[in-house]
């Protein structure tokens, strides 16, 4: 449950609302939307800063103004992110028309949701783009289930509403306000009486925020009983168990001879394009394209620093070398040139320096600059600007007095407080009380206090830079009161080991960065290419001359944001769908390239092409046609031996294979040779050749029975298989509504 101050209340809603919880049976865009209702009742939260009971009402007012604003169909027409108009339609659902308006807004309070649980990170392209398609399933799936939920006539009496929302499902808005802190019991009666006033009130507003919240409760009441009623239909009969219980413990032994398939070169088989079209279409729900996908190739001419580039640099920072060498503090130094590697303030031991050339740098001794020297892709100056014998790990014990929150960051005392709370502390240690137990009384750190405040044995670093200098830099004994970004400690230093040199090094860096030439010559080199190259043909042409290297991306989608390779390209991407396949983009600049794109291919929703899939389809052509002739060599099979004979190959045999498990030996999954073996009407028999996967096979099945079974009862695996359809049923409920409803997507004129 989120936990925020009043401030903090609409970060609060847009978290509890927006992000899902991983589900237990529901892909996660499905559950998002199944709980997005009851969830959205976290924002109540707040409620626990407000005493008054007469401001729960205001407070559901403020937080279903928020929802509402979130939820709205946008009028205003203001331009969207993509470019689209706020009362675009992004999607319909069965002629139920879903703004562009609705979708940023989600949009946006899901990236902001997300954020806040990554603790500021940036959002990287892949989880943006996991964000739109989010947002995209709860609107799309979600209305077509409201929808659906409608048609039936689903409804709610009274008396199960009430029953819900004040005791068996009491919403949190409800539960929070009005449940006794000390018994934690609800009070239903206070909460109807409250209710109740509101609905007399003049405040139209109140009412109306009340009225909204309860709507939405209902929905989530009416969501939750149809599911109820899908799953409820979930029946596993016991002859259905009994049969995958044999089947789990079915065991045989057969022999068999094998011609592999690779017994015949490829290059004598020769699958056409018709052959590959008659396949797909006779398979065309293996094989059906749901979204339409454009193909690409593109050639980059990558933008990277050259010799004269790296040379101007290492002039650059050898210029700097003598004052380096001759200033009195460093650290400005290093600040004020805009080093790339800022200057820590501390001590490292010999073997936690990182640096190419360490020898070296410490042999030039205190004082000293050495280099300039490559460091990756940068030019490096180093000065060792001190050096001291220290430990290399250190034992303390501590007692903190916090003046943060550690997770949520929010303050938890004044500073003056804190102080004089740890010098009380502190005197009190001095005055004889015992350390561990004033740190079990007194300390806000959670890690340490149960051990007496203490922290074995850490390296040097390990610790935020103040409690770091104090527990390595004092000697063994000391106490000492530092600050922190968390608070007051008092820190008592109780042993060290190894002691050895450390030294404080000051890096003075600059990485190698293409000059303005540079790019320019990659550019110009983009725009020949270009200008020579306005067809996909002498794209091609091109590329061969130059001995290029062309790359492809073959399944661009119209909503795509990202292309493999180019990156993160929108621009790109409508580009590619406004234009037809053999046009030739002008030169896109990605910054640390240059890119011309070619459309190759364009692939509509349906049976795809016989390029799309030739190189899925091709192998199972080819070895269809393999099997018609390694069959027809073969001819009528009389006995194994006299077939492995005449065939260059050997009886091979298959001990106890498992029904649930059908892989031979040195041959992998044989599913269909499988079966054959295990059909009791082919036992002691040669069967005929029959066609596998990985080449053709004769079989003589000689034992078929069944594995001693250590398996759960048969109502145990019966219940079993019950829960996992009902799981199942959930998901193939939205699934089937999603395919059923007529969905027209917009995404692509828009985004």
């Amino acid at each position: 449950m989120c936990k925020a101050p009043i401030l903090p209340a609409f970060h609060c809603l847009f978290h509890n609302l927006f992000i899902p919880r991983k589900p237990l049976f529901l892909p996660p865009s499905i559950e998002a939307f199944f709980n997005q209702i009851t969830k959205c009742y976290f924002i109540m939260s707040i409620i626990q800063t407000v005493r008054d009971k007469g401001m729960w009402v205001v407070t559901v007012a403020i937080a279903l103004s928020v929802i509402g604003f979130l939820l709205m169909d946008a009028r205003s027409g203001s331009k969207g992110a993509g470019g689209g108009t706020t009362e675009q339609t992004i999607v319909s659902v069965n002629g139920e028309d879903i703004t562009y308006g609705r979708y940023l807004e989600l949009e946006k309070q899901q990236e902001a949701s997300y954020a806040a649980q990554s603790q500021g990170q940036p959002i990287d392209e892949n989880s943006r783009q996991r964000i739109r398609q989010q947002v995209w399933s709860q609107l799309s799936e979600g209305t077509a289930l409201d929808q659906e939920i409608e048609n039936l006539g689903f409804a709610l009496t009274e008396k199960e509403k009430n029953d819900k929302l004040f005791v068996s499902e009491v919403p949190d808005f409800l539960k929070q306000e009005f449940t006794n802190k000390e018994t934690g019991e609800f009070d239903a009666a206070a909460a109807r009486n409250a209710l109740n006033q509101v609905k007399k009130s003049k405040n139209v507003e109140q009412k109306q925020a009340v009225a909204n919240m309860l709507q939405q409760f209902d929905e989530s009441l009416l969501r939750k009983k149809y599911f109820s009623l899908i799953q409820a239909s979930a029946y596993a009969p016991k002859w259905m168990v009994e049969k995958q219980i044999a089947d789990n413990n079915a065991i045989a032994s057969f022999q068999f001879v094998v011609v592999p398939y690779s017994t015949i070169a490829d290059s004598t088989i020769k699958i056409s394009d018709d052959q590959i079209n008659t396949y797909t279409k006779e398979h065309a729900n293996e094989y059906k394209l749901e979204e339409a996908t454009r193909s690409i190739a593109y050639v980059s001419f990558d933008v990277k620093p050259s010799l004269a580039d790296s040379t101007a640099t290492q002039k650059a920072i050898s210029d700097a070398k003598a004052e380096f060498e001759t200033t009195n503090d460093a650290a400005s130094f290093v600040t004020r040139n805009s080093s790339e590697m800022q200057f820590f303030d501390g001590y490292n031991s010999k073997d936690k320096l990182m640096m190419p050339a360490k020898d070296s740098i410490l042999a030039a001794g205190v004082g000293n600059v050495y280099g300039p020297y490559m460091d990756g892709n940068s030019w490096v100056l180093s000065r060792i600007v001190d050096v001291k014998n220290l430990p290399d790990s250190a034992k303390v014990r501590h007692i903190l007095v916090g003046t943060v929150n550690p997770q949520t960051q929010q303050p938890t005392r004044d500073d003056a407080s804190a102080k004089s709370k740890i010098d009380s502390i502190f005197t009190a240690i001095k005055a004889g009380a015992d350390f561990g137990a004033m740190a079990l009384q007194f300390s806000d750190d959670e890690g340490s206090k149960l051990k007496g405040g203490v922290y074995e044995f850490f390296p040097q670093g390990q610790m935020v830079p103040e409690f770091n200098d104090s527990s390595f830099q004092g000697k063994v004994g000391d106490y000492k009161v530092v600050r922190t970004q968390f608070g007051y400690h008092l820190i008592n230093v109780l042993a060290h080991k190894g002691i050895q040199p450390a030294y404080k090094v000051a890096y003075m860096s600059k990485s190698i960065v293409p000059s303005q030439e540079t790019v320019n010559d990659a550019m110009n080199k983009a725009n020949v290419f270009a200008g020579n190259s306005p067809t996909l043909k002498a794209f091609d042409e091109n590329v061969e001359k130059g001995k290029l290297t062309k790359l492809i991306s073959p399944d661009v989608k119209a909503v795509d944001y990202t292309i493999p390779g180019i990156g993160d390209n929108r621009q790109l991407v409508r580009w590619i769908y406004e234009s037809d396949p053999g046009d030739v983009s002008e030169v896109q600049d990605l910054k640390d390239k240059f890119v011309v794109v070619a459309i190759t291919g364009a692939e509509e929703v349906g049976v795809p092409s016989a390029s799309k899939v030739r190189a899925m389809v091709e192998p199972i052509l080819r070895n269809a046609e393999k099997a018609k002739r390694i069959k027809a060599k073969m001819g009528t099979v009389s006995t194994l031996e006299a077939l492995a004979a005449a065939q260059g190959q050997t009886v091979q045999r298959a001990d106890s294979i498992m029904f649930s498990n059908p892989t031979i030996p040195g041959a992998g999954q044989e599913l269909k040779v499988a079966g054959v073996a295990f059909n009791k009407a082919n036992l002691n028999k040669v069967v005929q050749p029959m066609e596998g996967s990985s080449g053709v096979y004769a079989i003589k099945t000689e034992m078929i029975g069944a594995k001693t079974s250590v398996a759960m009862s048969v109502d145990e695996q019966r219940k079993q298989m019950e829960s996992q359809l009902k799981q199942s049923m959930v998901y193939a409920t939205i699934s089937g509504l999603r395919k059923a409803a007529n969905i027209t997507d917009n995404r692509s004129k828009i985004l």
